[in-house]
């Protein structure tokens, strides 16, 4: 008789344990994809570009188009040392695209030019290799 209670006490806790793997298994999986989802979308949302239909294009901000157009006047004043040595090798990076705002260089506009409250498309010029050769800013 007890070992008839014993056994039946043994598989009662075997039973339990069993379930409260399953249980943790499915909870913790729940808790993950609950993370992955948070944070795809916060990476979703953080994106100045989205690819709609295999096309990239947005809307930006001025403010946004004023600020790429400061740090690339300030990556090609980084550069200028460099070319003065390398001369004939390289005459621009190869990490750097060409930006233009309405058709104009973004080297060869004011910043004042530039509205921060107005809304600008984007568009995204890649060569086959997918690194990008042109973006291009234009007033809505």
């Amino acid at each position: 008789m007890n070992s008839k209670i014993e056994r039946i006490l043994y598989t009662g806790v075997g039973v339990l344990l069993l379930v409260i793997a399953f249980v943790f298994f499915f909870d913790s999986y729940n808790m993950f994809q609950d993370y992955i989802k948070k944070h795809n979308t916060v990476l979703g949302e953080d994106k100045t570009v989205m690819l709609i239909e295999g096309k990239a294009c947005s809307q930006i901000t001025g403010s946004e188009v004023i600020h790429q157009i400061l740090q690339a006047k300030e990556r090609e004043e980084n550069d200028n040392p460099y070319n003065l040595y390398s001369g004939s090798i390289s005459s621009s990076s190869p990490y750097s695209a060409e930006i233009l705002i309405s058709g104009t260089d973004a080297m060869d506009i004011d910043i004042s030019q530039i509205h921060a409250e107005s809304f600008y498309d984007v568009e995204i010029e890649k060569d086959c290799s997918g690194k990008i050769k042109r973006i291009q800013y234009t007033l809505r």
